[in-house]
């Protein structure tokens, strides 16, 4: 009898694990958060995702279409690390092709996470002239000016260590490029979003209280890759190390808020577990 009740516990918890891995890596969850500005004359709403790293969410990505269509957003936003470093034609292709569909939901803006810079360093490539023909508006140290419902925002798009452009080139002519991009964004009145693929400054290094842009989207933390249940604590972030301090949310400070997204895949060929790939929603309201 205790034999059975053995061979029932074991089979109980490999079914468990097989529905917690099953979860974490197949799965599409969404999480919303409102943001109140004196800066917004009308609500907007953006959709944004990070870390796709090529994954298809169904044929042609269609579940990961269906739950960004079903937000109805005035934009969406992919903020780095679309494809992966060692990526193919076809899996170019098909983010290229996510980028079309996703289009016809709403406009896209896109800036660059690191394995798109390792990629193109590797190939040779012109990527952002073919993520520009897919239909994105491809933010790499730039911005653009728009309106949404009434209120003005300047949404710009930044790879790496924001204000510290040595951290992501030894170039002088790249890290003037930066400092200039960093000032001229800073530079207005309007509402400031910046897509900004690695959350470092504004999160570990709390730029966030010091820093005037008004929203940071940001993923490359992958919300830990294992999440430990009930702690909600990510194990490993990339650049961070082991037990990063943050994984996941929203954090706000004096002067900027930053929304950590955990993304959609693995890291490094490790798979995702108590921790289901994510897209944020976001609501930019009148405060």
């Amino acid at each position: 009898m205790k034999k059975k009740y053995n061979c029932l516990l074991l089979l109980s918890l490999l079914l468990l694990a097989l529905f917690a891995f099953l979860h974490s890596n197949l799965s599409l969850t969404l999480t919303r958060y409102t943001l109140p500005s004196a800066k917004s004359s009308g609500s907007f709403r953006v959709v944004f995702l990070s870390d796709l790293h090529g994954r298809e969410f169904g044929a042609g990505n269609r579940r990961l279409l269906k739950k960004i269509a079903d937000e109805q957003p005035d934009i969406i936003a992919f903020v780095g690390d679309m494809i992966d470093e060692k990526a193919d034609e076809a899996q170019v292709e098909r983010v290229c092709a996510l980028i079309s569909a996703a289009v016809r939901i709403a406009p896209v803006y896109l800036c660059m996470g690191n394995h798109e810079y390792t990629y193109m360093g590797k190939t040779g490539a012109s990527l952002a002239e073919r993520l520009s023909q897919a239909g994105a508006e491809v933010l790499d140290a730039g911005y653009k000016d728009i309106e949404l419902n009434g209120t003005p925002v300047r949404i710009g798009g930044y790879e790496g260590y924001y204000r510290t452009p040595h951290m992501d080139s030894a170039d002088p002519e790249v890290q003037s490029a930066s400092w200039r991009f960093f000032k001229e964004f800073e530079d207005t009145d309007r509402f400031k979003l910046l897509l900004d693929h690695i959350p470092t400054n504004w999160l570990d290094w709390e730029y966030r209280e010091n820093t005037p842009v008004d929203l940071v989207l940001s993923g490359h933390y992958h919300g830990g890759v294992v999440r430990i249940p009930i702690l909600g604590q990510g194990l490993y972030a990339p650049y961070v190390g082991w037990f990063p301090k943050y994984t996941k949310g929203c954090f706000e400070g004096a002067e900027a808020t930053c929304i950590l997204t955990t993304g959609l895949a693995g890291a490094h060929g490790f798979p995702r577990l108590f921790n289901p790939p994510e897209i944020v929603t976001v609501d930019v309201v009148p405060a």
